[in-house]
């Protein structure tokens, strides 16, 4: 990691006038880089189709991460996110209260929110769904993308280790990413959300955890619709080099207006395994039922077994899953394997 030191702050007068009498913070770089063999297959028009044309691909990411701490004790640390092409794609900065908590202000980074719960359960990689599976499965995900505040409340202050958050956005539009002194579009259908979580380890080994979302006015319907509700829960275990966990999650999607699907029932379970110091398998297993305002409805499954091996500096992933009834079509399948080298520095 490079470590680059900002130094005479002071020598920046005028609009820095403000904060002459903070201290110099620092600034260091860190990233990585992903090289990734992809190769996909669906069942489509019956038959067997290829969807890889050329399957290499390739991720560079720069994260410039900002700490710095005020008189009274409070500290910050501001992170923002490059992706290729020095594309800025999200921030974050969050202040450690002095035993009071601390305060995140995410700007569409993730994670703020009922969306750190979308998938906790232990794997070597990734989620079942996320290693460039186009399973259009439809999970957890809060406030998230949209400008927020999240205030964790102090570590002592609950039993059994407890954790608990609670997020808010004024506009629960996913319009992330504002410019200084700007807003996002107005919207008619998306106002206020807030998201509670709780995590807490009763006992060794063990973590448990909840969280709930409500987010206002998701119709553009006569009368506003009603409110967007998801939530989720589920537990980790961990004993020597095994893991495992098991979640259910619930997202309404009925809105007050007519809609296809009311909610989604979705479940999932994985089991991770350390062989040794540097090689992880994981298999993991989910299941995401569509309930339709009439009849009907598909019962989408995703299954995955992944590998990890690290080899200091570098570390190289495979994943093989395979899905039925994908993106809630019946009949339709597909299966994805990919390798990645991700190289840090």
């Amino acid at each position: 990691m490079n470590k680059l030191t900002k130094v005479g702050l002071t020598a920046l007068a005028g609009s820095l006038a403000a904060v002459a009498g903070a201290q110099a913070g620092s600034l260091s770089v860190g990233g990585g880089s992903n090289i990734t063999w992809h190769k996909a297959s669906s069942n489509a028009s019956s038959a067997t189709q290829s969807l890889t044309g050329n399957p290499l691909g390739w991720q560079n990411n720069l994260t410039f991460t900002g700490t710095g701490e005020l008189d009274n004790g409070i500290s910050w640390t501001a992170n923002a996110y490059h992706s290729d092409a020095a594309v800025l794609t999200s921030s974050n900065i969050s202040f450690d209260l002095a035993g009071a908590g601390s305060l995140l202000v995410d700007n569409g980074a993730g994670g703020a929110g009922l969306d750190a719960l979308d998938d906790k359960t232990p794997s070597a990689w990734e989620e079942a769904y996320d290693i460039g599976f186009d399973s259009g499965l439809v999970t957890v995900t809060g406030i998230h993308g949209s400008a927020s505040l999240t205030y964790t409340l102090p570590a002592d202050m609950l039993p059994l280790g407890a954790v608990v958050r609670l997020a808010w956005t004024p506009r629960a539009d996913g319009g992330g990413l504002q410019a200084d002194k700007g807003s996002s579009a107005t919207s008619t259908s998306m106002k206020e959300g807030r998201d509670i979580t709780i995590e807490m380890a009763p006992v060794d080994g063990l973590s448990v955890f909840a969280g709930y979302s409500e987010r206002e006015n998701v119709s553009s319907s006569a009368g506003g619709g009603g409110d967007l509700l998801q939530g989720a829960y589920g537990f980790t275990y961990t004993m020597g080099p095994v893991s495992v966990g098991a979640a259910k999650s619930y997202i309404n999607n009925d809105d007050g207006a007519t809609v296809t699907v009311n909610y989604y029932e979705n479940e999932n379970w994985s089991v991770a395994f350390n062989v040794n110091d540097n090689l992880s398998v994981s298999y993991a297993e989910w299941e995401s039922e569509e309930h339709m305002g009439t009849t009907g409805g598909q019962t989408l499954e995703v299954d995955s077994i992944q590998i990890a091996y690290n080899m200091g500096g570098a570390t190289l992933q495979i994943g093989e899953t395979d899905g039925s009834e994908t993106r809630y079509a019946a009949g339709a399948s597909n299966s994805v394997r990919t390798i990645q080298l991700s190289l840090a520095f």
